[in-house]
């Protein structure tokens, strides 16, 4: 009788175990994947959303062998719906930085790096260097790294909660330029033909590790996402990358040799994964 209850107890405790275990994954049953819809190249659409950002999020979940479904968001919510639970992943050109992990945000990847960049109208030649940006007046988007960046002699004191919001003041004449990710504003180069380019990427800010956010404490999730970035990085990401921000591809042809295309330029490579991921 007494081997029958010890046996009980220990079946018990197994169950419980799991039930543990089983509510500490984030990635069973579904996943809910906060992305934008407001980024071209990256999320954008109504019904059918597209971009880079969507082409993972489907891998992601084709290669844990989940369904998933994604919840509108915007760059101001993406820490919010994670810590309400209201998605268990974000997806949306979330730039993997110290100051998230202190709030508790963890990342897998990055998937893609950007520097930063200026876009102005097609028709405006006047921001050529560091000095023609003085007294120039800079939007920015609030709530992104962006926002943080200081640029010698500018006016930044436009902020709004998006690219688009931004780049409307510009077409009004309300600002000279926005600034970004570089890779960001390509998108909205290639979905508003022949009104925008983008000048002087790299000459401010830092370079931007794209990462899947979610909640801190996921260390083992952590480290099944990141396997199946690295699959996606080896056999999707240059095609992914090439239909879905095509002008950033052809403007990163690989003329100069020491630095290659656009891969050299905008693909992670192991050791960022390695030093940046799985922190919490």
């Amino acid at each position: 009788m007494r081997r029958i209850l010890l046996c009980f107890v220990l079946l018990l405790a197994a169950g419980c175990a799991r039930g543990s275990e089983e509510k500490d994954t984030i990635l069973r049953d579904r996943l809910t994947v906060g992305v934008a819809n407001d980024g071209p190249g990256f999320a954008a659409g109504t019904t059918n959303l597209s971009g880079f950002d969507i082409d993972l999020m489907k891998f992601l979940a084709d290669s844990l062998g989940l369904p998933y479904a994604p919840t509108i968001l915007t760059s101001r919510d993406r820490i919010g719906f994670l810590k309400a639970r209201s998605a268990n992943l974000v997806v949306s050109s979330f730039s993997i930085t110290k100051e998230r992990n202190d709030m508790g945000i963890d990342f897998a990847g990055p998937y893609i790096v950007s520097d930063q960049a200026l876009l102005v109208r097609v028709g405006d030649h006047r921001i050529t260097g560091l000095a023609s940006v003085r007294n120039k007046s800079v939007c920015t988007v609030g709530s992104t790294t962006g926002s943080e960046v200081d640029i010698p002699g500018a006016r930044m004191g436009t902020r709004k909660p998006t690219t688009t919001a931004c780049t409307a003041e510009m077409d009004k004449h309300n600002a000279d330029a926005v600034f970004n990710d570089t890779l960001i504003l390509y998108g909205f180069l290639q979905a508003n033909p022949g009104r925008y380019r983008v000048v002087l990427p790299g000459t401010f800010g830092q370079l931007q590790y794209y990462g899947v956010g979610f909640l801190a404490g996921h260390h083992d999730d952590c480290l099944k996402l990141n396997e199946k970035i690295r699959l996606f990085l080896r056999e999707k990401w240059r095609g992914v990358f090439q239909t879905q921000l095509p002008q950033a591809a052809k403007a990163y042809p690989g003329g100069d040799t020491s630095k290659g295309d656009f891969e050299s330029q905008f693909k992670p490579k192991e050791a960022d994964i390695t030093s940046l991921s799985c922190k919490l």
